[in-house]
């Protein structure tokens, strides 16, 4: 069992390329690395500690998703666990007391692979003993003898706000109610929850009254009494509740001089006195770390960064305290608020025994003397180790991905150019062995607004990179990150600005050597889907091929298809990103403008979609074939938004790569399009 020191005195430490690059003992892999290596899901995940730091646990088995399974952290030896049917997968776990754990789960329903989370929660303890369910819409139908007198049946979705540790029979939790729809309930996003107390063996609750905001996440104090909550207003604006006393009445927590919809409270401090949060000024976009004091609002600036939003906190190990701030450019910066604070030199010295590595704290015991980590790179597809805060100690515990050697992965490089109009923009390039330049693969984002790409291990472009492509990744206006003006300006810029942005990232590649001119790809899903098309539309000498996953192309559509569209707050979302004028979306998508592509296209879509409707697809290929122009055609059975399967997403990846290696590499002494 592989044990390794991390010494305060960090700087002698070489701990990080030893322990993340283990892996390479088993020899760099030569030539093209099996598709089924990038496309599987992790075999585990989400390790958590047991409050007491006896045991941690973690998903596995089918899917990896399938079992919990329960060690002693003393031994590794099996404590427990338990294992779901084949319908069903463990959608998200707690541990909630030393020897007690809930779940909620996600069942497959016919004509969908994808598991859908369902709201009932199931209660057990660490030995797989006293296994029941205590909360859902099946909770009253599933009861026998006296537990029928204190368990319902709840159409709700439960969300985790505390556990009691002086209770350990109990939790607290905000329950999302759902609405019903002719013989269907669904989730409703803009419902207010209301708390309640939740008993972990018997499923009886208590009520404890309704937030008055819409999809409301709550924060508590270190008493466990909720105090803050933030979600949407009536007329569905970002905003912020509170109650100034533990016994008080919600109020709107109003601030002059901020912008409402960037406070986020992070944490009541340890002797309940003020709340830590971050927020953007009216005067200074970026957003900044604040402290308030709850009895007068007085209001004080911590830090800021220059460049960047505060990305998150970091906390102490026993998440009592704010310990630093970190932010995001192209790599992740940390600032540490006392440099010499015990907790912040024990975080130092992991970072600096991980250099060029990401470390995460993804779990802690209640004292903070454990945590799980999860060290990772843009190389490293990452590994948890089990470290002790005392001794300085780290244990491996499990690779995320074991069959990927670090050192056959290629290196994400980041970058920045100025875009047409003057804006800044960042992003990343993959490069694949060899010198340049390369056939290039052109990877928006999805999402698009808020969302970004980071300094990560990227399996998609991973394995692009391993078969010869260069692959660009930049962070368009609207992706988050980089202050509330950068985000705004994406609005309303679908197929416009944002387009151009991705446009200038490509003719910047074609500048730089990275990329050859002729032989240029777009590719993307979802809002990267929409992109790639409206790509070849606007630029139809650009590109030489697109490929579309689970793609928009029919702004219209968004307005009557797809989830989004079902809420108020949905509604208002697409209004701002995409507007309601008619002509205008009709001109930026693809479906009315298919006559302008000029490169063949590879669709990929599956028929359970239920954010971008499989209807988008179908119009996409009617509008290519009444223009009578080359495609490719792939419909998955059964997929969401996303591809779920396994061997699903081997044969897409096949299917992208052999598209690719058909139109780029087979183009070498072909001019460019058009």
């Amino acid at each position: 069992m592989r044990r390794v020191a991390i010494p305060i005195a960090a700087a002698a430490c070489t701990l990080g390329s030893a322990t993340v690059s283990g892996q390479s003992a088993t020899g760099s892999t030569t030539g093209a690395i099996p598709i089924e290596h990038f496309t599987r899901h992790d075999e585990a995940g989400e390790f958590k500690l047991s409050p007491d730091g006896r045991h941690y646990s973690y998903l596995t088995g089918k899917r990896g998703r399938s079992m919990i399974g329960i060690k002693s952290t003393t031994d590794d030896k099996v404590a427990g666990g338990i294992r779901v049917p084949d319908d069903i997968e463990v959608y998200e776990y707690h541990w909630i007391s030393d020897t007690r754990l809930i779940y909620q789960q996600a069942q497959r329903y016919p004509g969908q692979i994808a598991a859908t989370p369902t709201g009932e929660l199931g209660a057990f303890d660490l030995d797989g003993n006293s296994h029941r369910f205590i909360y859902g819409y099946r909770a009253g139908q599933q009861q026998t003898g006296t537990l029928l007198k204190v368990r319902e049946a709840s159409y709700a979705t439960p969300e985790l706000i505390s556990p009691f540790y002086d209770d350990p029979r109990s939790i607290l939790i905000a329950e999302h109610p759902w609405r019903q729809k002719l013989n269907v309930w669904l989730y409703d996003p803009d419902a207010k929850p209301s708390i309640a107390r939740l008993n972990v063996y018997t499923g009886q609750k208590r009520d404890l009254g309704v937030v008055p905001l819409r999809n409301a996440t709550v924060l508590v104090d270190h008493d466990d009494q909720p105090r803050f909550a933030v979600g949407l207003d009536d007329a569905f604006n970002d905003s912020v509740s509170w109650r100034q006393t533990v016994d008080g009445a919600w109020t709107t927590l109003a601030l002059p001089g901020f912008v409402d919809e960037t406070i986020r409270p992070w944490l009541i401090t340890a002797d309940n006195q003020s709340l830590m949060f971050t927020a953007a000024s009216q005067s200074e976009p970026l957003e900044s770390l604040y402290r308030m004091n709850l009895a007068t609002k007085d209001v004080t600036r911590v830090f800021a960064f220059e460049r960047s939003d505060i990305e998150s906190v970091v906390f102490d190990f026993s998440r009592k305290n704010i310990i630093g701030v970190t932010s995001y450019v192209d790599k992740p910066i940390v600032h540490w608020l006392n440099p010499e604070d015990p907790a912040a030199r024990v975080q130092r010295a992991l970072l600096a025994a991980f250099a060029n590595h990401t470390v995460q704290v993804v779990s802690t015991s209640r004292d903070g003397s454990l945590a799980i980590i999860f060290v990772s790179s843009d190389t490293a597809p990452g590994e948890y180790l089990l470290f002790n805060t005392r001794t300085m100690q780290a244990r491996a515990l499990f690779w995320a991905q074991r069959q990927i050697n670090p050192r056959d992965m290629r290196p994400r490089e980041p970058f920045t150019l100025q875009a047409r109009d003057g804006l800044t923009l960042q992003g990343y390039v993959t490069r694949p062995a060899g010198p340049g330049p390369h056939p290039l693969v052109v990877l928006p984002h999805g999402g698009p607004h808020g969302v970004r790409d980071y300094w990560e291990y990227d399996w998609e472009a991973q394995l692009l990179a391993n078969r010869g492509y260069a692959v660009l990744q930049v962070n368009f206006r609207g992706s988050g990150g980089f202050g509330e003006k950068f985000l705004e300006a994406g609005f309303g810029e679908w197929g416009g600005r944002m387009q151009d942005d991705i446009t200038d990232a490509t003719r910047w590649a074609i500048d730089q050597k990275i990329a050859r001119a002729d032989r240029i790809c777009i590719f993307g899903a979802s809002y990267g889907g929409y992109a790639a098309l409206q790509g070849v539309v606007r630029e139809p000498d650009l590109y030489r091929c697109a490929i579309g996953v689970s793609g928009v192309y029919d702004l219209e559509l968004m307005h009557s298809t797809g989830d989004i569209r079902q809420f108020r707050s949905g509604r208002a979302y697409l209004e701002r990103a995409l507007g309601s004028d008619k002509e205008r979306m009709r001109s930026r998508s693809p479906v009315h403008n298919a006559d302008r592509i000029r490169v063949p296209v590879l669709l990929i879509h599956g028929t359970a979609d239920w954010r971008v409707d499989f209807e988008q697809a179908t119009r996409m290929k009617q509008a290519l074939e009444r223009n009578r122009k080359p495609f490719e055609w792939m419909q998955l059975s059964g997929e969401g938004h996303g591809i779920f399967d396994e061997e699903t997403r081997r044969q897409v990846y096949a299917r992208i790569l052999a598209f690719l290696d058909e139109h780029l590499k087979g183009a070498t002494t072909q001019q460019a399009p058009g």
